[in-house]
């Protein structure tokens, strides 16, 4: 078995998605190199360990909790797979991997579809009592920070016009990791600003992102003093300590050559995040650099495993692939993983959009709500 190789010319790649409707697909854009990767049509999975030698790329995901209990995240997750199809787009050159030949793919005009949808969710009072709840699990010391997460169910008039959310995601979040993977009918897609871990050769690097102001696109002035408050608040630089300190801590288990670079922010499209870059000098293997770090306190809270427990005791969804690790790798198995934040799973005309947020010491009720219904409009916007 070979792959073999031509260059294609699309005017929208996203052609090549809607060309496989039928079969398993993921995307994946990675902002930093600015290259985007559609597979298609399942080849094969992998167990652990082994190599991935002759194939151009693997995806692959882990659901949050190891287990999965809710019907709807069944099949998700948990493997690491070959397609026979592969199409990459980089520096205005497209690429096709396959294994079989297949008819030419024809541009399809990506139609722009405005979804009209209403929420089926109405969650503040419960949100005030959850809040309530882990305040006084913090104030009892038992955690520093627990990640709390809701689910926000959307009903669209009209089945979702997938290519549309996603060319939506695309163009509108140029930062951001845009991720989907679709199988048997369902499809789960995002926008993340969350590097979990990534390996090019022996260098491993992670990030700890925690720590979130709104942006004020519209004033630049504002906009910077939202960057200044942000940088110097006293509650955001805490919590992004929890997270900095703990990805360190588990780096340094495994190499005796760890550094830390200096906090930066991160802007998005409507929020700015602090953000800070830990390197390591090791040659495990990523899918091994995933067990270590996953989930960082970014995304569960401080310490780990007790906040987990709290998480799983008071959350009343399955996060399934939801801040999770989903990633892609090269047959030397070097590659990237992140965490499946700012996503939603979607199924017809549903959307299960998750959202979520720390809370320490010094968060406000009404002030973690909004973050998090801020957070949310990384798919709103998608929809419309």
């Amino acid at each position: 078995m070979e792959y073999q190789q031509k260059e294609i010319k699309l005017k929208n790649i996203l052609s090549f998605w809607k060309y496989f409707n039928r079969e398993e697909r993921f995307v994946f854009f990675n902002p930093l190199n600015q290259d985007l990767i559609i597979g298609a049509k399942r080849l094969r999975s992998f167990v652990s360990g082994e190599s991935y030698k002759n194939y151009p790329y693997v995806f692959s995901a882990r659901t949050f909790f190891t287990t999965v209990k809710d019907e709807k995240w069944t099949g998700f997750g948990n493997e690491t797979i070959a397609f026979k199809y592969y199409v990459v787009e980089k520096n205005g050159k497209q690429t096709l991997y396959y294994i079989e030949e297949i008819d030419e793919i024809e541009d399809q005009e990506i139609i722009s579809c405005c979804h009209i949808y209403k929420s089926l969710t109405d969650d503040y009072e419960e949100w005030r009592e959850l809040f309530a709840g882990i305040k006084k699990e913090i104030s009892s010391q038992k955690v520093n920070k627990v990640v709390l997460s809701k689910e926000v169910i959307f009903e669209c008039n009209t089945s979702i016009c997938i290519e549309s959310v996603l060319n939506n995601l695309l163009r509108r979040n140029e930062n951001s990791f845009v991720f989907a993977y679709s199988k048997e009918g369902k499809i789960f897609l995002g926008a993340t600003p969350e590097i979990l871990v990534q390996k090019e050769k022996e260098q491993i690097i992670s990030y700890a992102l925690a720590g979130t102001i709104l942006r004020d696109e519209k004033d630049e002035r504002c906009d910077q003093n939202q960057k200044k408050a942000l940088s110097n608040d006293p509650k955001n630089r805490y919590e992004h300590q929890l997270v900095l300190d703990s990805i360190a801590k588990v780096m340094k288990q495994y190499s005796s050559e760890v550094t830390v670079d200096e906090t930066k922010i991160l802007t998005l499209k409507n929020l700015h995040h602090l953000q800070t870059c830990i390197r390591a000098k090791e040659n495990s293997s990523l899918l091994e650099w995933v067990e270590r770090l996953h989930p960082t306190p970014a995304l569960s809270g401080d310490p780990v495993q007790e906040a987990l427990k709290i998480i799983a005791r008071c959350e009343k969804h399955e996060r399934g692939l939801y801040a999770a690790p989903i990633g892609i790798m090269n047959e030397a198995g070097d590659g990237i993983f992140v965490a499946g934040i700012r996503s939603a799973l979607i199924q017809d005309n549903i959307v299960f959009a998750y959202t979520g947020c720390g809370i320490v010491d010094k968060s406000d009720c009404e002030d973690e709500y909004s973050e998090m219904n801020f957070k949310l409009r990384t798919i709103i916007e998608s929809l419309q």
